[in-house]
């Protein structure tokens, strides 16, 4: 585990794709929990937040054997000033993003069993992709580049385009068109999720915005039939996330270099 540690510093760029392909092969390795549960639609939503939830524990294997787990950012909850400031971000990006793919800003649930569900598998998705994005990702990338100015825009952006390239997958049940648009566009929120991370020094507001803003949509669209995403709706999102990816930009050109990671002295001789 050292070497891989070691290697994940000296190419974080290169570990991020692997962590991508574990990400892809675990998810394979765990589909048969599926039969622990009912073949219906509610049965194989849990069947997926459990699949999802034991690549998240493996993730977490990883962080806590390449000793960054204590005081690392998933262990830290956050000050009550950040969720003051995270709060309104988490609001206005479900209520935009409720608008842009259904074009209704009520919210009547139907179903309460599928939207528990539905709440279970989007807390384990996000829990799963900010571990691995905004958490090892991130690290690994701070370690390997310093503190500096560009060694922060490099891995807030760089973390970005891997967070949109996740959701690549998705060419098995869409149309290749909508999946390329749509991990373009998910790069955005990936900026405000890794800002957030650097600025406060905590993944939750990351992943409490992730989940929600997921698990509202979708709560959304239960009972609607023949439901497709659509160019239109993707650009609209695009749109409303555009503020909070430059909110994030400014936030990360103002942070003081000493407020990143801190890396310790072994990762540094590590580098080459």
């Amino acid at each position: 585990m050292k070497k891989f540690k070691d290697y994940a510093i000296k190419r974080p760029f290169v570990f991020g794709l692997i962590l991508i392909l574990i990400y892809s092969l675990l998810g394979t390795l765990t589909y048969p929990v599926h039969y622990l549960f009912p073949e219906t639609e509610i049965g194989q939503l849990f069947g997926d937040a459990l699949s999802k939830l034991i690549i998240f524990l493996a993730f977490l294997f990883i962080f806590w054997k390449f000793g960054w787990l204590k005081g690392s950012s998933l262990t830290r909850f956050g000050k009550l000033q950040t969720w003051l400031v995270v709060a309104p971000l988490l609001i206005y990006k479900v209520v935009t993003w409720l608008y842009a793919f259904t074009n209704n800003l009520s919210f009547p649930i139907f179903g309460k069993s599928l939207a528990f569900s539905i709440l279970t598998l989007q807390l384990s998705t996000s829990l799963v992709e900010e571990t691995m994005v905004r958490g090892l990702v991130i690290t690994a990338m701070l370690f390997a580049w310093g503190d500096s100015k560009s060694g922060q825009f490099k891995a807030v952006i760089l973390s970005s385009l891997y967070f949109g390239m996740l959701h690549l997958f998705n060419i098995i049940v869409r149309p290749p068109g909508v999946v390329f648009l749509q991990a373009l566009i998910l790069s955005l929120p990936g900026l405000l999720y890794a800002a957030l991370v650097l600025k406060y020094r905590t993944l939750w507001p990351g992943i409490i915005i992730h989940w929600l803003t997921n698990a509202s949509v979708n709560i959304q669209l239960i009972g609607v039939e023949n439901y497709q995403e659509t160019l239109p709706m993707w650009l609209t999102a695009a749109a409303v996330t555009l503020p909070l990816a430059l909110l994030s930009i400014y936030w990360v050109w103002k942070l003081p270099v000493e407020e990143t990671a801190d890396i310790p002295p072994e990762s540094v001789h590590a580098v080459t």
